[in-house]
């Protein structure tokens, strides 16, 4: 092959990998408009999608993994890719998954690989192993999955949701590492904000209501 029409083909093979990421942005950017499905019954009043969901997983398994001596790089990609099979499939809650046939994410983001012809991107075999949940950032990054619910049910609790209460004790017995139950039974206890109040005491000396 001549120069000239190697150059011309490694111009197109650009152009093609460009197009293909950005479609990949915008169909994960979907899960922005995927509203968490245990919202149902929960009752809120927080709203959340599973985008902001992915987000604290992601936070949660690189904490935990630095903590850990993991593999901090894997268990935050876990973290950015756990859900990305609903984009197509959407969420189920544990309630739904009791009555319906389980989403296949396997083969969703086997397909989304082949779609987009990630080959040296490995979306498939990261989800994988995270779905086996045999490696110690799968276990991680599971916990961590856990824990973001459970963030999203402290907040509805701390807003007046009672019965969120039991949803929290209920997250808490899923957790499956020793690090990841720590975290939760201390992230019950908690009060939501005294890591803002933390920071007024230090700077805000006459703040009257702490």
């Amino acid at each position: 092959m001549k120069k000239k029409s190697i150059k011309k083909f490694n111009s197109l093979e650009k152009q093609k990998d460009i197009k293909e990421i950005v479609n990949f942005i915008l169909e994960y950017r979907a899960l922005k408009h995927l509203p968490r499905a245990s919202l149902v019954y929960l009752k809120g009043p927080i709203k959340e999608n599973v985008a902001e969901h992915s987000f604290y997983v992601t936070i949660i398994s690189w904490l935990m993994a630095r903590l850990e001596g993991g593999n901090e790089d894997k268990a935050i990609k876990m973290g950015l890719v756990h859900d990305l099979g609903e984009v197509r499939g959407g969420e189920k809650n544990l309630i739904n998954k009791f009555y319906t046939t389980p989403l296949n994410e396997p083969g969703i983001i086997k397909e989304i690989s082949r779609d987009y012809e990630f080959k040296k991107f490995p979306l498939f075999e990261l989800f994988q192993e995270y779905n086996e949940a045999k490696t110690p950032e799968a276990k991680i990054a599971k916990d961590a999955d856990i824990l973001a619910q459970m963030l999203l049910e402290k907040e509805c609790y701390e807003l007046g949701n009672q019965s969120a209460s039991k949803w929290l004790y209920f997250s808490l017995t899923r957790l499956k590492t020793k690090l990841g139950k720590k975290l939760g039974k201390h992230l019950i206890k908690v009060k939501g904000d005294k890591w803002w109040l933390e920071i007024n005491k230090k700077y805000i000396l006459k703040t009257k209501f702490l």
